[in-house]
């Protein structure tokens, strides 16, 4: 079977790096960023290209000024994604949580892993 190159990407573009700095493995790297829409904290984004089969997928946790930007990836297909985004909260009272949906326009980052 021939090798392929892994392909790592920024929001969509794709660069092919080296065998010896992959292992020819043929897996795609892609850091992805989507912007939360409406009031619910979710945002989504599609994979250009698609992936084989639904890749392994990750929010990775940042920072919006002051506050943390973190969340959980709720469903992944070949074609894109779908996460819940989450800030952290300036006040926390004892009876609260230290996190809060995250408001229309957040912005976060994504990592997907596959073929």
């Amino acid at each position: 079977m021939a090798s392929r190159k892994p392909l790592v990407a920024l929001n969509g573009a794709a660069v092919e790096l080296p065998a010896a700095d992959t292992l020819a493995t043929g897996l795609r790297i892609e850091k992805y960023t989507a912007t939360v829409a409406g009031g619910a904290g979710v945002a989504s984004a599609s994979f250009a290209p698609a992936f084989k089969a639904a890749p392994v997928a990750f929010v990775v946790e940042g920072w919006s000024g002051q506050q943390m930007v973190c969340g959980s990836v709720t469903g992944t297909t070949a074609s894109g994604f779908t996460a819940q985004v989450m800030i952290s909260q300036a006040t926390v009272l004892l009876s609260g949580t230290p996190f809060t949906t995250a408001p229309n326009g957040t912005v976060v980052n994504i990592i997907a892993i596959g073929v």
